[in-house]
C-alpha cells in the first residue's frame, strides 16, 4: 500500500495557517505599550527582571506578566540558571524576527523611547561600574586566588595560536594583569592591551617590566564597549574571559568588529553557562557564562563570520574564532 501524500494545496494552507497563528501571537504580544517598551529594551542586549523594572519604573509582578506573554509569542528568550535568569531578543523564528523588525522601524518616533534608552544606558553603565569597582578593589593576593579558580588555559592555547597566526597588531580586550601577553607575543609583533581597571593596568605594567617586553606592548585605559582604538586598525582582537564581566556583551563584540581590519580575526574565549553561584560571586561576574548559541549570536549579529569553534575544560569553556569580511 502506497503512503498517502498530502496534496500540495493542503500543505500550503496548513503552513499558511501556522504562520497566521504565529503572527497573531506576535501582534497580540506587541499590542500593549509596556510590552513594546520591554521588547525594545531587549533589542539592546540581555536584561534581568530587576533591571527591566528599574528602567521602566513598573512593578516586578507587572514586568513578569508582560515577559510571560512575550515569551509565549516567541518575541523574547529566557536564559540563565539559578538566580541569574535574564531575557533577550529572540532570533529563533525568522517570521517573528521579521515582524518585530518591521514593527520597530520607526522606534525613535515612539513616545518615551529616548527616555527609556537613556535609563537603559544608566543601567548598563551601573553594570560596567560594578565590574570595574570589583577589579579595582582586588589586591594582588586576591587576584592570584581568582585566577586559580578559572579554567586552566593550557588546553585551549593551541586554538588561540592557530587562529591568531602571525599578525602585526593584536588588540587584547580586557587584558587584566597581562598574564596572556607573553603568549600572544609569540604570534604578533605588537599588542595594544586595554582594560577598564587602573589597578589591573598597574599590575600589567609591573608584569611587562619584569619580563622586559614593554617595548612591544601599549597599555590603555578604556571600556570594552567603547574601545579607545581607531576603526580597522588591528589584525586580530583577543577577548579572553571578559564577556561574562561585560556590562553589554553584544556591544563588546561589536567593538571588536569595529577595530578589526577587513580580513582580521577575533578569538573569543569565555565561560559556558553554569549554575555555580559562589563562583560567580567570588569572581565578580555579571553573567553566569553564556550558552553556545548566545555567544555565536553575539558574533554573527556583529557582522563577523565564524571560522572555528570548540569547547574545552570538560565543556565549561567555549572558544570561537571569527573573521571580518574583506569588504566590510
Amino acid at each position: 500500500m502506497k503512503p498517502m501524500v498530502m496534496p500540495l494545496l493542503d500543505y500550503i494552507n496548513i503552513c499558511s495557517y501556522s504562520n497566521i497563528m504565529e503572527m497573531e501571537k506576535v501582534f497580540r504580544a506587541l499590542a500593549e505599550r509596556n510590552r513594546i517598551r520591554i521588547a525594545l529594551l531587549l533589542e539592546m542586549g540581555p536584561l534581568n527582571v530587576s533591571e527591566i523594572v528599574s528602567v521602566l519604573g513598573l512593578s516586578q509582578s507587572n514586568v513578569s506578566h508582560h515577559l510571560k506573554l512575550l515569551l509565549e509569542a516567541g518575541v523574547v528568550l529566557r536564559s540563565g540558571r539559578a538566580n541569574w535568569v535574564f531575557y533577550s531578543r529572540s532570533t529563533l523564528s525568522p517570521l517573528v524576527e521579521g515582524l518585530v523588525k518591521t514593527a520597530f522601524q520607526n522606534r525613535s518616533k515612539l513616545s518615551g523611547f529616548h527616555e527609556d534608552m537613556n535609563r537603559l544606558a544608566h543601567c548598563i553603565a551601573h553594570r560596567r561600574n560594578r565590574s570595574m569597582e570589583f577589579f579595582d578593589s582586588v589586591d594582588e593576593k586576591g587576584w592570584n586566588s581568582l585566577v586559580e579558580l578559572l579554567p586552566q588555559s593550557d588546553e585551549y592555547l593551541p586554538f588561540i595560536r592557530k587562529n591568531i597566526g602571525n599578525r602585526e597588531l593584536t588588540i587584547e580586550v580586557g587584558a587584566g594583569s597581562g598574564n596572556m601577553i607573553p603568549f600572544l607575543l609569540e604570534s604578533t609583533d605588537k599588542i595594544l592591551a586595554i582594560d577598564n581597571s587602573r589597578e589591573m593596568l598597574g599590575r600589567a605594567h609591573k608584569f611587562l617590566t619584569a619580563h622586559k617586553i614593554t617595548d612591544r606592548v601599549e597599555l590603555r585605559l578604556g571600556d570594552a564597549e567603547h574601545l579607545p582604538a581607531a576603526d580597522s586598525m588591528a589584525d586580530a582582537a583577543f577577548v579572553h574571559m571578559l564577556l561574562h564581566h561585560s556590562g553589554n556583551p553584544r556591544q563588546t563584540v561589536v567593538e571588536a568588529f569595529r577595530v578589526l581590519k577587513p580580513g582580521g580575526i577575533l578569538v573569543l574565549i569565555d565561560l559556558l553557562e553554569h549554575s555555580d553561584s559562589s563562583f560567580k560571586e567570588e569572581q565578580g561576574d555579571l553573567w553566569p557564562g553564556f550558552t553556545r548559541e548566545r555567544v555565536k549570536n553575539f558574533i554573527t549579529e556583529s557582522g563577523l563570520s565564524i571560522v572555528e569553534e570548540s569547547t574545552f575544560n570538560k565543556g565549561t569553556v567555549i572558544a570561537i574564532a571569527a573573521m571580518k569580511g574583506n569588504n566590510q
